[in-house]
């Protein structure tokens, strides 16, 4: 990932506020009592405040205090309230502590609309203007918030992902994916209607015509998926030389997996992903499977995302024997895992109250602006990635979400 150059932090107000949060001694586990003094606004921070938030829980076996200190130059060049829910990449079986950093900007709560008004304003760094990948960022953006745009509707959010790498002085490119509304094809009317994304979003991302044949390719893959799968994500790695449209597909089951790689011509000859799939299928309880499609078909190389449902967030306690099992497969270190684990948590702006997740919601699903705000930390998931005759890596993705508890008492959760 591209190091980003001297552009500042709000220093001022990381003193400010990382004192009054040290009040709190155990980050881990739930505030409750009657003296605690309230702990400040959660509502409306910027990317890089809510990066200092949670720096005191992040173990230097996880991130390294440079690492973290480049995450925050780059966060700060975004000063809008753009996003409320951002993460870190991880490689487990590494025991470098560097990470990468990535945030999503929603649809909802005037998150795309901040990103845009940023744009407008030319408040990102001129550097990022410059380059051509940004400029193409840019115009995805301002077409993404424009209501007559077919991007409007069909994009529902936007994940930035910085690869962060030490000693370079490159302005940072990320790597693009699409939230979209889910992409399937049953019919051929339904392919018509998805053209949006590669006649419309992937050319403006890349700044030139997707080639007729991933086209093909990436129709082809959704046409295919098993019944009741669909792909919930659509990305272009601008950072990297590697052509293709990156699909993540989402509701597949374990079973599933392999027939449909076949399906679109993927294979090897020792069935070791096969054998691979059955042993996760018996250890977690959510797989997504993310692959690359290109102007020859399926790409080799193969993500396994595994998560646990329902989400628990900070409380999901069946990690631990995760992480077990792949410190036995040689995919993790026994650091990353306690590091991991000791990352999970939350802030809460309301102390008093316990966070229940029958009650607390992302708060992109809040209308209102009337409710008590808690910052979750929390494993989002890990994913293997396979290769035929590679070896194996697993890299985690912790995750910083804003939730919300409506204050109204009439507030209905379902």
């Amino acid at each position: 990932m591209n190091r980003i150059g001297e552009y500042g932090v709000d220093t001022a107000f990381e003193s400010s506020l990382l004192e009054e949060l040290k009040k709190f001694q155990d980050r881990n586990r739930f505030i409750i009592g009657t003296t605690q003094l309230q702990r400040p606004s959660l509502k409306g921070l910027y990317a890089a405040k809510f990066l200092s938030i949670v720096e005191s829980s992040i173990s230097n076996d996880l991130i390294s205090s440079k690492n973290l200190f480049e995450m925050k130059k780059l966060a700060s060049c975004f000063p809008g309230s753009i996003t409320s829910f951002f993460g870190f990449e991880s490689h487990l079986n590494s025991s470098k502590a560097n990470a990468d950093y990535l945030f999503a900007v929603s649809s909802m709560r005037g998150e795309r609309e901040a990103l845009a008004n940023l744009i407008r304003e030319k408040t990102i760094p001129k550097e990022f203007i410059e380059k051509p990948e940004w400029q193409n960022i840019c115009n995805f953006v301002l077409e993404w918030a424009n209501r007559d745009s077919i991007l409007y509707q069909n994009v529902l959010g936007m994940w930035f992902e910085f690869d962060m790498v030490e000693n370079s002085s490159d302005t940072p490119i990320p790597c693009i994916f699409l939230h979209t509304s889910p992409l399937h094809i049953t019919t051929e009317g339904e392919k018509e209607k998805l053209r949006w994304l590669t006649k419309k979003a992937l050319p403006l991302l890349t700044g030139k015509k997707i080639p007729e044949n991933i086209e093909q390719n990436v129709f082809q893959a959704i046409q295919k998926l098993p019944k009741n799968a669909l792909v919930m994500d659509a990305g272009v790695m601008l950072s990297r030389p590697m052509p293709g449209v990156r699909l993540i597909i989402a509701r597949i089951q374990p079973d599933q997996v392999i027939s449909y790689l076949k399906e679109l011509g993927w294979s090897e000859e020792d069935e070791q992903l096969q054998l691979l799939v059955k042993d996760l299928e018996q250890q977690i309880s959510r797989m997504v499977l993310h692959i690359t499609i290109t102007e020859n078909g399926i790409d080799k190389k193969i993500g396994l995302e595994c998560s646990f449902a329902p989400d628990m967030f900070h409380l999901e306690n069946r990690w631990q024997s995760f992480f077990n099992y792949l410190i036995k497969k040689g995919l993790c270190l026994a650091e990353k895992k306690d590091a991991l684990l000791q990352f999970m948590g939350v802030e809460q702006e309301d102390a008093q109250r316990d966070f229940d997740t029958a009650v607390y919601r992302p708060t992109v699903k809040i209308e209102s602006n009337d409710f008590s705000s808690a910052l979750v930390r929390y494993i989002s998931h890990i994913k293997i990635v396979y290769e035929p005759n590679h070896d194996m890596y697993a890299k985690a993705y912790p995750g910083v979400r804003l939730f919300g508890c409506p204050n109204t008492p009439s507030y209905d959760t379902m």
